[in-house]
């Protein structure tokens, strides 16, 4: 099955090799993976960081992130580096598991998300630690290498964004009905928890996805930043979602030309340079968005000029 998603990404690249303005990507391997990888991440980033934002669930989606590095680090320890995606989606559902539950609390809500992050972060740094030293790999596991992805991972994180995006799917109407009136929703008949249970899902195939190429610690700049600059400048959850994926693509894209760019003294760190791209695209279209509301006035119209 590799083999042939092999075959299949280089017969992409010969094809895409023709294109004006993508040579910069398409004329290595090494280089066109994590290209293909942040387009995908794209699709999914918009609708899932849409949610996060209108729901604010950005404390769960920093929880989720630390809560998958046990599942990582005991994949790369244990079985090696080719089962990291295996290993962090494992720790993901346990995961997911937990932040549902501690959802369901109506007073104690962000204490329970802390000790499920806490907890989880530990049992990953005590795992690294048993084994000995492993610092160099931590590092990797921390930060990303984006630059070394292998055919196989890269298929895996395909298949765990079509899965989230899937599901985002087949309950975005509920996912935004839940977001605006949770209480109505439940009244209205939405299974609530089976909602809960997809947006954490997905929150944590986003994370599993991107974690070993971007790093556990960077990708939740990829979570939540693209909807925040999205809901300064989008009128509604579909357009909102559609902005967040053009960001999180445009910063991405932004982030790989930088680091390629022959005027840098330096190397510069491909998971740095896409977090820090993202951060600047997102605030470049959140402040046009609230410079366009200002011109408009209070009530929509555009504004009067002053006398």
């Amino acid at each position: 099955m590799t083999a042939a998603f092999s075959g299949a990404l280089e017969a992409l690249r010969d094809l895409l090799s023709g294109v004006p303005g993508l040579g910069w990507v398409t004329y290595a391997p090494y280089a066109f993976r994590p290209f293909v990888l942040v387009v995908v991440l794209a699709l999914v980033v918009g609708p899932v960081s849409t949610i996060v934002n209108l729901r604010r669930l950005e404390f769960n989606a920093e929880a989720m992130v630390h809560s998958v590095f046990p599942g990582i680090v005991a994949a790369a320890v244990w079985w090696g580096t080719r089962m990291i995606i295996p290993g962090a989606a494992l720790a993901a559902v346990a995961a997911t598991c937990a932040l549902v539950a501690a959802s369901r609390s109506k007073r104690e809500n962000e204490a329970a998300t802390a000790v499920v992050l806490a907890t989880f972060f530990s049992i990953g740094v005590i795992i690294s630690l048993r084994k000995g030293d492993m610092s160099g790999q931590l590092e990797a596991l921390m930060f990303g290498r984006l630059m070394e992805m292998s055919d196989e991972r890269l298929m895996q994180s395909l298949i765990v964004c079509a899965l989230a995006l899937a599901a985002l799917a087949l309950t975005w109407k509920e996912q935004v009905f839940v977001a605006h009136d949770r209480d109505g929703a439940r009244v209205a008949g939405v299974r609530v928890l089976a909602v809960d249970i997809v947006i954490n899902a997905a929150i944590g195939a986003v994370v599993v996805a991107a974690s070993a190429a971007i790093g556990v610690l960077l990708v939740i700049g990829y979570v939540v930043v693209p909807g925040v600059g999205a809901r300064l400048a989008a009128p509604s959850a579909t357009r909102m979602s559609a902005t967040a994926s053009g960001i999180a693509l445009v910063g991405a894209l932004s982030g790989l030309a930088l680091m390629n760019a022959p005027t840098t003294a330096r190397p510069v760190s491909p998971q740095a340079a896409l977090a820090l791209t993202v951060i600047a695209v997102s605030a470049a279209v959140g402040g046009w968005g609230l410079l366009r509301e200002r011109m408009r006035g209070p009530a929509g119209e555009p504004a009067a000029a002053p006398a």
